[in-house]
């Protein structure tokens, strides 16, 4: 659902969140799993979205920008999706909108609401927490065909 960079800036921000200062790239590097230039890409991109702060050097890293609490899942992944994320067709049709949906398109738009409320109302310290839920509520309509 999210491009690769999100999730792994997803994860970044859980392991900045669980260790509460400056962590050094290599050891982000070697959580994340994977090169220190796709840290550097992923984080420089989070810095300038002042979630995360950097300090370049020996004994330097990188660490939240405020409380964990504070910052939205939104936050993270704005930078590498977009602010419009979600907002194509599920299928990739160019002319699916309200007036000539695709056969998905009142179900993701349901879904992209719930998952956009989700980001928008959840912290990384939620999710480090590992209390992030969905909760997603069957609407008439919804369920499948018996």
């Amino acid at each position: 659902m999210f491009k690769l960079e999100t999730r792994y800036a997803l994860h970044a921000v859980v392991v900045l969140a669980e260790h509460g200062t400056l962590v050094p790239n290599a050891r982000l590097a070697e959580r994340l799993g994977v090169s220190l230039p796709m840290v550097a890409k992923i984080m420089n991109r989070l810095v300038q979205a002042e979630v995360v702060v950097s300090r370049p050097g020996p004994g330097g890293g990188y660490a939240l920008a405020r409380d964990a609490g504070e910052i939205r899942l939104a936050e993270v992944v704005a930078p590498t999706e977009g602010a419009d994320w979600g907002q194509s067709c599920l299928l990739g049709l160019a002319a699916c909108d309200d007036a000539n949906p695709c056969a998905l398109h009142g179900a993701w738009g349901r879904l992209r609401e719930h998952i956009q409320t989700m980001l928008r109302e959840r912290s990384v310290a939620e999710m480090a927490a590992g209390v992030v839920d969905l909760d997603l509520k069957v609407v008439p309509g919804d369920a499948p065909p018996a």
